[in-house]
């Protein structure tokens, strides 16, 4: 059986897997994996962490294929005050979106 511990860390949170019966062999096997939330990495960290969980639980998110495809990333806050720079990109990105809509219905 697989268990799945998490231990919270000065930093972040510590994963522990554990497997009592490797392929039905009956051999055991631990992993540990650190994953810091402070940083400039925090928040791909964190993002990393809750996409492994969800892995190591087995949990269908679904497909690109699928009309509720399950997607765990990170976004600006409602109240986020983005520079220019960032604006026009965020702008960019979104008129290319509208353009893969756009082109879905032409099809």
């Amino acid at each position: 059986m697989l268990s799945i511990g998490i231990e919270p860390a000065d930093n972040g949170v510590i994963k522990t897997l554990l497997d009592d019966n490797v392929n039905g062999g009956g051999e055991q096997f631990e992993a540990r994996q650190v994953y810091e939330f402070e940083g400039p990495m925090k928040r791909s960290n964190q993002i990393k962490f809750i996409k492994d969980l969800i892995f190591d639980l087995g949990i269908d998110t679904g497909t690109e294929l699928d009309p509720d495809y399950l997607q765990i990333f990170a976004g600006w806050g409602r109240k986020y005050k983005g520079s220019e720079k960032e604006i026009k990109n965020k702008i960019q990105i979104l008129q290319k979106e509208i353009e893969r809509l756009g082109s879905m219905l032409e099809e």
